[in-house]
């Protein structure tokens, strides 16, 4: 692994989710009433069923920590080298954004009702990947030099990618940034032919049924009144204020312990984390900071330093979560299609062509032994073949 994977991963991940997890339901859970008659509760939730009411919504996920706060991060993991600078630069500028774009208000809109979404991931020097979906067609665009100097793996040139193989072109588009367009039911049919989690096949699944997210709500508005303290702390920049506080792993343990019962009617809910995988985060509290303006939701913000090991008292490690209007999301232009059935048939003949592992050696597949006379056999066939024909 990288020097910037292992400590990245271990320290820097957890918080992120669990930040990610905690905000996105604590808006949840107070837009279900679960304090609802608390006047901080009652103003998050009127601000939250606001952002419901649009048909676009856009969030942005921003890491506001400076390299110094990374590099300090990193050093918490005595098993691996510290971030570079370099590498804390680009770190510190990543934010991740996501969009939504439906054809009556979110809150109603079910998946047939979706007209677009996009997930931006950038960097410092602009987007890293980004991915759309439009109807039944989905386009997805890499930086992929950008993540070779991040990971520290090598990245293949375009060069290198021969187009006569098959999704060479397309491959070809995606080292060199290029837009590339995929069918979105073929690339379900490529995934339930391989077999999804747990060795079930994969599929979209049906849309959660309105008595399962009903006996969901019910069970997280307990969870989050006996949990989560809300407080109005007054109005300053122009924006209403509320801070929830909360306990992150008893949150996130207790969030997917009551989430567990329906794994069976949630889509895509095949392997939920259990307690076991939060054992390492510290069940610190941390305090999450709603703004409001014109009376919807329009930004969470926190510090999840206090969910790190390794930094210094005094050191932070702000998250901001910011919501606006998505606009209108658009196809990109010039997009190349990548054919992944072609794919997925080529694969299957290099596999049953390489069962035998003692035919193939080498990185440029050299045919040795026993398998060597018999293509040298082979090739003589077919030149014997080949002059009957002629003949």
């Amino acid at each position: 692994m990288s020097p910037i994977r292992k400590p990245l991963a271990k320290s820097l991940i957890k918080p992120l989710v669990a930040v990610g997890c905690t905000t996105a339901l604590v808006t949840g859970a107070t837009a279900c009433a679960a304090i609802e008659n608390i006047s901080a509760g009652k103003k998050l939730e009127n601000a939250a069923d606001k952002l419901g009411e649009r048909r676009s919504v856009s969030m942005e996920l921003d890491l506001d920590a400076t390299p110094e706060q990374l590099i300090a991060l990193s050093k918490s993991d005595g098993a691996s080298e510290p971030m570079t600078r370099e590498e804390a630069e680009t770190l510190a500028g990543v934010k991740v954004s996501v969009a939504v774009q439906a054809k009556k208000p979110l809150a109603e809109a079910k998946d047939k009702d979706l007209v677009a979404t996009q997930l931006k991931l950038s960097g410092p020097d602009g987007v890293l990947a980004e991915y759309r979906v439009m109807g039944k067609t989905a386009y997805v665009r890499l930086d992929m030099r950008a993540f070779g100097e991040l990971s520290g793996e090598p990245v293949p040139s375009a060069d290198e990618m021969p187009e006569s193989m098959p999704g060479g072109k397309a491959l070809r588009k995606i080292l060199e940034g290029g837009w590339v367009k995929v069918d979105t039911a073929e690339m379900e049919k490529a995934r339930a032919e391989v077999g999804g989690p747990g060795g079930k096949k994969a599929s979209g699944g049906p849309e959660l049924s309105p008595e399962t997210s009903k006996k969901i709500t019910k069970s997280l508005k307990k969870l989050f009144a006996r949990e989560v303290t809300l407080k109005d702390t007054g109005s300053r920049d122009g924006a209403d204020h509320v801070v929830a506080t909360g306990p992150v792993r008893t949150l996130l343990t207790g969030i997917f312990d009551e989430l567990r019962p329906f794994t069976d009617e949630i889509p895509g809910a095949e392997d939920l984390p259990t307690a076991k995988d939060f054992k390492d985060l510290p069940n610190k509290k941390i305090a999450v900071d709603f703004a409001i303006k014109n009376g919807t939701l329009a930004k969470a913000s926190t510090d999840v330093a206090p969910l790190a090991e390794g930094l210094k008292k005094g050191d932070k490690l702000p998250i901001t979560l910011t919501f606006g209007e998505g606009g209108k999301i658009a196809a990109p232009s010039g997009a190349t299609e990548l054919d992944i059935a072609g794919m997925m048939d080529a694969m299957m003949g290099g596999f049953e062509a390489g069962d035998d592992a003692d035919a193939i050696s080498g990185d440029n597949f050299t045919v040795g032994g026993d398998a060597q006379s018999s293509a040298e056999k082979g090739i003589e066939g077919l030149s014997v073949d080949l002059e009957d024909l002629e003949g």
